[in-house]
C-alpha cells in the first residue's frame, strides 16, 4: 500500500483535496469513485516508506492531542463531527489538513467517523481506533474523545519525564568518549616523539595508549566500519520480534532499570486496560491492543498467553496467575476487579499508585545510571592522565 495526495470533485462541482493509502493509482480512483468522488489527480508522498518519512506521521506527532481535544469539546457542544473536521481543517495547515480534509470528504459520503479514521492507520493506533469504535456504537462518541485526549496527555508526560532524565547522563557519555578519544588521537601522540628520544623504558600503560592511538589513527575506517555493521546488525536484529524479546528479557534483569522499564510496562497496561474496558471493548480484543501498548515484548508475549487461556474459557485472574511479569499486587487487583465486576476502576487505582511510584523510580534509576557514567570518566581519565604523567615523572627524575 502506497500513500497518495489527491484532489477530486465532489458531486455538488466542489474540488477537494486529501492523502488516501490505495496499492495503486486506479485503485485510489476506484476507491473514492464508491464516495461519489471523481479523481482529478493524484501523486505517491513520502507515506509509502513508512515511519518518519510520512510527512502526516510527522505531523501528527505535532497535532494530534490538540486534534483530539478539539473534537471532545465540539461533541460534547453537540456539533456535528464533519463540522468539527471542517474547523479544525481550517485551523491547521500542510499534511495534518489535507488528513482532515480526506476524513471530511469519506464522512460526507456516508462513512462512520471511526471508519474515516480506521484509513489512516500511521495516525491512528489501533487503541485510538477502539476506543472511537466503541464510543460512536454507545453513542457516547464526546466521551470516547474525552477519554483519548487524558491518555494523550498521559502518553506525552511520560515520554517527557523520560527523555528530560536521559539529557544529563546522555551528555556525561558523550563527554567521556570525547575526552578519551581526545587523549588518546591527539595528547598522547605529542609526547610520542619526547617519549623515543629520552631512550627511557616506558611503563606498560603508556605503551599500550600510544599503541591504542597508532592502532586508531591508522584503522579509524575499518574502526568507524565496524560500527556502522553493529549499528545495522543490532537494527535489523531489532527489527525482529525475537531480538526485541531478548533486549527487553536483558533490560528487565538489570538492578534498579530494570525495576523502573518494568513499572512503566505496568502503567502502560493498567492505564489503557481501565480507558479501553470502560468503553466496553471486548476483553480478548482488549488484550490483542494491550500488546502492542506496554512497550515490552517479554509482557506482551505473557499477554498473549493470557488472550489464548482466556479464550479457551479460564477466568482473567487465573490466567494472570501464572504470567511473572505482573507483580502480586496487579494479579490480586485484577482477582479483586474480576470478582467485583470492577476492573476498570480497580486498573485505573493501579496506575495511579505506579503512576507515582514512576517520577521517583525514574530518578533512583537514573541516578545509578549517572554514578556509573561518573566512576567510567572517572577511570578513563586516570587511565590516560597516569599514562601520560608516569613516563613525564621518570624522565624529569632521570634529568635531576
Amino acid at each position: 500500500m502506497r500513500e497518495f495526495r489527491y484532489s477530486a470533485l465532489t458531486g455538488s462541482g466542489t474540488t477537494i483535496t486529501g492523502v488516501r493509502r490505495a496499492a495503486s493509482a486506479d485503485q485510489l480512483a476506484n476507491a473514492l469513485l464508491e464516495q461519489g468522488l471523481v479523481l482529478l489527480g493524484s501523486r505517491p508522498t513520502f507515506g509509502h516508506l513508512g515511519g518518519a518519512w510520512s510527512p502526516i506521521r510527522r505531523a501528527a506527532g505535532k497535532h494530534l492531542r490538540s486534534f483530539t481535544q478539539h473534537m471532545a469539546t465540539c461533541l460534547s457542544a453537540g456539533v456535528p463531527a464533519v463540522t468539527a473536521l471542517r474547523d479544525y481543517e481550517q485551523q491547521c495547515d500542510g499534511a495534518f489538513a489535507e488528513l482532515m480534509s480526506d476524513l471530511r470528504a469519506a464522512v460526507n459520503s456516508g462513512a462512520q467517523l471511526d471508519e474515516a479514521l480506521a484509513r489512516h492507520p500511521h495516525v491512528f493506533s489501533p487503541v485510538y481506533l477502539a476506543l472511537v469504535s466503541a464510543g460512536q456504537n454507545s453513542g457516547g462518541l464526546d466521551g470516547a474523545f474525552n477519554e483519548l485526549t487524558l491518555f494523550l496527555e498521559w502518553q506525552e508526560d511520560l515520554r517527557s519525564q523520560t527523555v528530560q532524565a536521559l539529557i544529563y547522563p546522555a551528555m556525561l557519555l558523550v563527554g567521556v568518549v570525547g575526552l578519551f578519544l581526545l587523549m588518546v588521537l591527539f595528547v598522547m601522540p605529542r609526547f610520542e616523539g619526547l617519549f623515543t628520544d629520552s631512550g627511557m623504558e616506558l611503563p606498560k600503560l603508556t605503551l599500550a595508549m600510544l599503541a591504542l592511538g597508532r592502532f586508531c589513527g591508522h584503522w579509524w575506517w575499518a574502526i568507524l566500519g565496524g560500527l556502522a555493521a553493529a549499528g545495522v546488525s543490532a537494527s535489523v536484529l531489532l527489527s525482529t520480534k525475537r531480538g526485541v524479546y531478548l533486549r527487553d528479557r536483558a533490560l528487565l534483569k538489570l538492578p534498579v532499570i530494570g525495576t523502573f522499564l518494568s513499572k512503566l510496562a505496568l502503567s502502560r497496561f493498567a492505564k489503557t486496560f481501565s480507558v479501553i474496558f470502560s468503553s466496553g471493548v471486548d476483553l480478548l480484543r482488549l488484550l490483542d491492543l494491550l500488546r502492542g501498548v506496554v512497550g515490552n515484548q517479554v509482557m506482551a508475549e505473557q499477554l498473549g498467553r493470557i488472550r489464548a487461556q482466556v479464550a479457551s474459557g479460564l477466568s482473567l485472574t487465573e490466567a494472570f496467575a501464572s504470567a511473572d511479569t505482573f507483580p502480586p499486587l496487579v494479579q490480586r487487583m485484577i482477582a479483586v476487579g474480576e470478582r467485583t465486576g470492577s476492573l476498570d476502576k480497580v486498573l485505573l487505582t493501579v496506575s495511579r499508585h505506579i503512576d507515582k511510584e514512576l517520577p521517583r523510580d525514574l530518578k533512583k534509576a537514573f541516578t545509578v545510571f549517572e554514578g556509573l557514567v561518573l566512576v567510567l570518566l572517572g577511570a578513563m581519565v586516570c587511565v590516560a592522565a597516569l599514562s601520560l604523567l608516569m613516563p613525564i615523572m621518570s624522565i624529569r627524575t632521570g634529568m635531576h
